[in-house]
């Protein structure tokens, strides 16, 4: 069997074959506008948009970043217009990019997720996570997580998020209350719900939309307020298939449920060697985006087995998080004994670090294929460099022996793969 795409070409004998899994062939919403315009008339738990003007006119929109599918640019018009509607105006609107700790986007990066007619219409400024001016600390949460949030978005009367709805290694789902923690969030406070995160089986959290870190976001987002989301679930084209809106977390389990039909995927039993393929995704950015196609195929690979991580990582490992390079990824007992040393004191890095470690503690092997890291940098990592992916693919073979079965993973870093034998 050969597995291609645009940019690689794997042959495989057809006996090793476990499968070749995608997102569900699911069709888009016959008419995707339209669907917007529905959800916008039908929110879940709440009584909608026209409600919000009682509490000012002021406005944010929150919405994510390139590194995120989100048709910000097709949502925004529609949602503009219902503001517009409602008595506010343009000039009352601000739209805000939910960074977390990402990189700024750039004006061409801009252009293209907000579109030109959002742009010309609202302004537009990226949040951004270590400027310290754009924040305001506001204490603690009752359960005694920091706050610190960004001043644009607290100033506003009414606070509306924008996203997508896809499984994710932490969160459980993205979507809902993300949008806010990490999206528009400082330092203090995305890393303490992101270090939450490391102190759980990674399969406790993943595609689990009520797990102990999605509750802990959803705290902060009470401490702070959101009033309204407008959320999509897209299918593998990236095409809308439906729009929620509403409650933050009422509409947030609704979409939820509705993303399962598209990204829980089965699969008959473990692999011994599991490809995940990120290229499709725009998760590939870099390695700190590529690590969710990781945590997929670890739901998949058996204890002891391979993980073949093939993506471009063109901007590398992580450029907000440097620490990642220097510390690796190590098991939490290992991480955590390094922070409380004050030796690691980037806890969002230690999450990160700690969960993959989960991974190779678990005794799995991972071996990356990737023009954007090193050889001297993948080896740091505690990964296996890899010039090619068939060379990858035949070594894993080989070490598993003539009885082991390959299992690939299609645009990974959204796949919930779940074992449902037959």
């Amino acid at each position: 069997m050969q597995y291609e795409n645009d940019w690689l070409n794997i042959s495989v004998p057809d006996n090793r074959i476990l499968g070749v899994v995608d997102l569900k062939d699911v069709n888009a919403a016959p008419d995707q506008m339209l669907e917007i315009q529905s959800a916008l008339d039908n929110p879940v738990g709440h009584d909608g948009i026209k409600t919000l003007t009682a509490k000012g006119k002021k406005t944010v929109i929150v919405v994510d970043d390139n590194t995120r599918p989100t048709p910000v640019q097709k949502i925004l018009p529609v949602l503009l217009d219902r503001l517009n509607h409602a008595g506010i105006k343009d000039q009352d609107i601000h739209v805000l990019v939910a960074l977390g700790t990402h990189r700024p986007m750039n004006d061409s990066e801009l252009r293209e997720k907000i579109g030109e007619e959002g742009l010309r219409r609202v302004s537009v400024t990226n949040h951004y996570w270590k400027q310290k001016d754009m924040l305001v600390d506001m204490g603690k949460t009752p359960s005694g997580v920091p706050l610190s949030v960004n001043r644009t978005y607290l100033d506003a009367s009414i606070k509306i998020g924008v996203g997508h709805i896809a499984p994710h290694c932490q969160a459980g789902w993205t979507g809902g209350a993300k949008i806010i923690q990490p999206g528009v969030c400082g330092a203090e406070t995305t890393d303490c719900t992101h270090w939450l995160s490391a102190r759980f089986d990674l399969r406790d959290l993943m595609g689990v939309a009520q797990n102990p870190v999605r509750l802990e976001i959803e705290n902060v987002l009470r401490s702070i307020g959101l009033d309204f989301i407008v959320n999509v679930v897209l299918n593998r084209k990236k095409e809308i298939v439906k729009v929620v809106a509403g409650d933050f977390v009422k509409a947030h389990r609704r979409g939820v449920e509705e993303a399962k039909k598209i990204y829980q995927v089965g699969i008959t039993s473990r692999a011994d060697i599991v490809v995940c393929d990120s290229n499709p995704s725009s998760y590939a950015i870099d390695l700190w985006q590529s690590t969710k196609a990781i945590i997929g195929a670890y739901l998949a690979v058996k204890k002891g087995g391979t993980i073949i991580v093939l993506t471009p990582c063109r901007e590398g490992i992580s450029s907000e998080h440097p620490e990642l390079t220097n510390i690796g990824f190590r098991p939490y007992g290992e991480i955590k004994r390094l922070v409380e040393n004050g030796v690691v004191t980037d806890l969002n890095a230690a999450a990160t670090s700690a969960e993959i470690g989960q991974i190779l503690d678990d005794k799995v092997k991972v071996a990356l294929f990737s023009k954007g890291i090193s050889e001297r940098d993948t080896e740091r990592l505690g990964f296996e460099y890899v010039d090619n992916p068939q060379t990858a693919v035949d070594r894993a073979l080989e070490r598993h022996g003539t009885e082991s079965k390959i299992l690939f993973l299609r645009d990974s870093c959204e796949i919930l793969p779940t074992v449902t034998p037959t």
